[in-house]
């Protein structure tokens, strides 16, 4: 294990910048945005291992070979000595290039943020990468010494990268920010060509952090309850006469069409519902085609009959409806 962190620097030094800072709390953070608190800046730890993962193309290539073995298509002597011959080819690769790929990456990723900031002309930008009374040397000692371990304690967020080589020239890459004190997290995933993935990276944490912080939408129907279709309807169109009757009995209704519309532009995360982009909904004044809607000619189309399977819906359980069953005492009291 120590040799295989010897042969890795950068992810070595990460380690023990992870290790030595006793504040990095081992229990899952709150909820709560990663860029908070507004307005603050972030100190990078400037040493961004990245770290190679499964190669999904090298994968691919792998089981077509095999496939043919099984299959008797190739000589397995000739077989085996091509894997022999890729495996060196591999090996030579990976110590003369593979083992830079990381630094590059590094270095371009913190460029590419700097350009951009200057591109934005922002005078404080909310990732710094602080190089300050830190050589080169210190950065890839896998063991710093005490002065580096003291100005550790500036450092903000630590940072790795994992990536894994797809088809061709794409590379996917994913980037974990780790904040020291709390242990929260937050990644991002990108998939550019190898020489313009820090690019892409880059563009991906400068907009995050950078951009615009919008403010929670307000659910449009506060108080309202959503309602599926009755288990037996999953998937299916009913008629409008099967919909009202599975609504009533769930104390709901039909929602009217400017209910629906509404609950679909909040989004199924959002409070609302989703609905398919080709699919026809019932509603309380007729039926909800959301192709019309999408094609600009109107969502709300009339439903001349009743009791045709021609629709899918949702129910909607208004605060002030009654459940079935006060229904039924209220009318027996009267």
């Amino acid at each position: 294990m120590t040799d295989w962190l010897r042969s890795r620097p950068a992810l070595a030094a990460l380690l023990w910048l992870l290790l030595a800072l006793p504040c990095l709390a081992l229990v899952p953070a709150q909820a709560q945005d990663f860029r908070e608190p507004q307005g603050q800046s972030f100190t990078v730890w400037p040493n961004i291992p990245v770290v190679r993962a499964a190669d999904m193309a090298d994968y691919e290539a792998d089981r077509k070979i095999f496939a043919d073995l099984h299959a008797t298509k190739a000589d397995p002597e000739k077989i085996s000595a091509a894997l022999k011959g890729v495996d060196a080819l591999q090996a030579h690769h990976e110590r003369r290039a593979m083992a830079q790929f990381g630094r590059s990456i590094n270095t371009q990723l913190i460029a590419e943020l700097d350009r951009l900031a200057r591109e934005a002309r922002l005078t404080a930008p909310k990732l710094r990468f602080d190089f300050a009374d830190i050589t080169p040397e210190d950065l890839q000692n896998p063991t710093p010494p005490q002065e580096l371990k003291e100005r550790a304690s500036r450092i903000t967020l630590a940072a790795y990268i994992t990536y894994t080589r797809l088809e061709g020239s794409l590379v996917q890459a994913s980037t974990t920010l780790v904040k020291l004190k709390s242990g929260a997290s937050q990644s991002f995933t990108v998939t550019a060509p190898a020489p313009r993935l820090a690019d892409a990276l880059a563009r991906e944490l400068f907009d995050y952090f950078e951009g615009t912080r919008f403010a929670a939408p307000r659910a449009p129907l506060p108080g309202v309850q959503w309602l599926t279709a009755a288990p037996g309807h999953a998937g299916q169109l009913v008629s409008r006469e099967a919909a009202q009757a599975w609504c009533q009995a769930q104390g709901a209704q039909l929602p009217s069409a400017d209910e629906l519309r509404a609950a679909e532009a909040a989004g199924f995360h959002g409070g609302g519902v989703a609905l398919r982009p080709a699919g026809v909904y019932h509603v309380q004044n007729g039926l909800y085609d959301t192709t019309t809607a999408a094609a600009g000619m109107g969502a709300l189309r009339p439903n001349h009959l009743a009791d045709v399977p021609n629709a899918s819906y949702y129910c909607l359980r208004h605060p002030a409806t009654p459940p079935p069953a006060a229904q039924q005492i209220a009318r027996k009291r009267k």
